[in-house]
């Protein structure tokens, strides 16, 4: 058994049942009608379920799991490079436009899952490009950043 488990099963049931109690202060409806307070009780039903499994998976736990360094072997470089790649991808993604910073970001995030051949990278981001481009844009119609191709 781990006791931190039991902690963080204990929290998350006490703020579950707290957000039932502050729920049904609210009309808590039914499936057809559901009221302002239908969402957040089921939810802190779904919460507190799940917060009752892990105590008990827990308490029934036989031995004790050592813990390891969840740290050990983290490459730093490529954690660095993934948010600074995401910061300026923020930045151009409206002066730029979607497709252009998008495509860019892509071919970035591949090369560093792995070292595929460019030309992989390159066809990869365009099919992830183009077909997220016609979900978001045709089929959502969200309005993407245009930038400098004006569409």
């Amino acid at each position: 058994m781990i006791f931190w488990n039991q902690v963080d099963g204990s929290f998350w049931l006490f703020i579950s049942v707290f957000v039932c109690v502050q729920a049904t202060s609210y009309r808590i409806g039914t499936i057809q009608f559901p009221g302002p307070g239908f969402l957040p009780f089921w939810a802190g039903i779904l919460l507190g379920s799940l917060s009752i499994i892990l105590i008990i998976t827990n308490i029934l736990k036989k031995k004790e799991e050592k813990i390891t360094n969840l740290w050990k072997g983290t490459e730093w470089g490529k954690i660095c490079l993934v948010l600074l790649s995401l910061y300026i991808y923020s930045i151009l993604l409206t002066k730029v436009g979607y497709l252009i910073t998008t495509f860019g970001l892509m071919i970035i995030l591949f090369g560093i899952k792995g070292k595929p051949k460019l030309w992989i990278q390159g066809l990869s981001a365009l099919l992830t490009v183009l077909m997220t481009y016609v979900i978001f844009y045709f089929g959502l119609k969200v309005l993407l950043p245009k930038g400098v191709l004006g569409f």
